[in-house]
């Protein structure tokens, strides 16, 4: 059992075997089950299924599915027969009918051994060039270069060129990033470090930045040119309100979530996830209100945007078994472009 700081309670129950089988966070309760070889087959959470799990005779993993949205979205692997996986295979059936709406495939190459080469779908091949036990010295689209990486004796990356970009770094004597130089001088930086070796100016043509630190080691103040940002934290270091620039605003966080700053009102859940966002100053027609929802994963698949209770835009996700977003759908309404 493990309880955070926040209230948050996660449980865990296991097989005679040591095998997860059943966990439970606030009102989620998962379910894991196992084939007879001991390997993850499915997975339900509060009754209703969540992924799958396939493999071939080598017990290699060939399929991974779920819902999501309605959607039956799967990930298929292959493999050669040194068993590394040379092809990755996503698809998205229709809710209803079970129609294949998305296909994307990902084959992978290994010269030499190494992954190297990887081919999308309707795209020439994306190769890293290496040297050595890997380091990578360049990067090209087919038969185009598209990046060339120059390194020290130490493997450091010193310059950096694509096309007519190019970009030259410094280190000091113990590591530490001092400039970069571009060939637009426009973008040259240089950092500066305190005896701690904690950044404390980054300085640029159109750029001046200095950082303050306590006695612990944590920020305290940002400048920004000519914006200054304090950081105020509690022994502990969590962040907590400057009582001095910001005097309406609590001095503590209620279950350890901010509740508000100075732009907006947050309200989470009992998993601490952020479920609505409001605009603290009200704009001409009203504040804008920020809904999300989350799935069983607590990854977002629906957003909503609001004001006076009419809904200007809309969005919802999908995602592949490994969490991975692969769609995503918008509406928007008329007076979203003010019309």
């Amino acid at each position: 059992q493990e309880t955070g700081f926040d209230g948050r309670t996660q449980r865990y129950h296991y097989s005679p075997t040591g095998q997860l089988i059943r966990s439970e966070d606030e009102s989620l309760v998962t379910l894991w089950h196992y084939d007879a070889s001991d390997r993850l087959a499915y997975r339900t959470v509060n009754d209703e299924e969540a992924e799958r799990w396939q493999y071939n005779a080598r017990g290699w993993l060939t399929e991974t599915s779920h819902l999501s949205d309605g959607h039956r979205v799967a990930v298929q692997y292959e493999y050669d027969k040194q068993g590394r996986m040379n092809c990755e295979r996503q698809t998205v059936q229709h809710p209803g009918t079970g129609e294949l709406l998305w296909q994307h495939e990902t084959k992978h190459d290994y010269p030499e051994g190494l992954a190297t080469r990887t081919t999308p779908d309707n795209l020439p091949p994306v190769e890293w060039l290496t040297y050595g036990s890997g380091y990578i010295a360049g990067l090209k689209l087919g038969d185009v270069p598209l990046v060339d990486f120059t390194r020290d004796r130490l493997h450091r990356e010193i310059q950096r060129t694509a096309g007519a970009y190019e970009q030259n770094t410094l280190y000091s004597a113990t590591g530490q990033l001092l400039s970069h130089t571009f060939s637009d001088p426009v973008l040259n930086r240089e950092y500066g470090y305190n005896d701690n070796g904690q950044p404390v100016h980054i300085r640029g043509v159109h750029q001046e930045e200095d950082y303050r630190y306590d006695g612990a080691g944590r920020l305290i103040s940002a400048r920004h040119n000519d914006l200054l940002r304090r950081h105020a934290t509690d022994p502990a270091g969590n962040r907590i309100t400057d009582r001095e620039q910001y005097p309406a605003l609590p001095a503590i966080w209620r279950d350890n979530r901010i509740s508000e700053d100075v732009a907006y009102f947050y309200h989470h859940d009992a998993h601490g996830r952020l479920t609505e966002k409001d605009e603290r100053q009200i704009r001409d027609g009203g504040g804008y209100v920020h809904h999300y929802h989350y799935d069983n994963q607590h990854r977002l698949v629906h957003y909503r945007r609001e004001q006076q209770g009419i809904t200007l835009l809309e969005s919802r996700y999908l995602y592949d078994p490994p969490g991975r977003r692969i769609g995503k759908r918008v509406w928007k309404s008329r007076r979203t472009y003010g019309e």
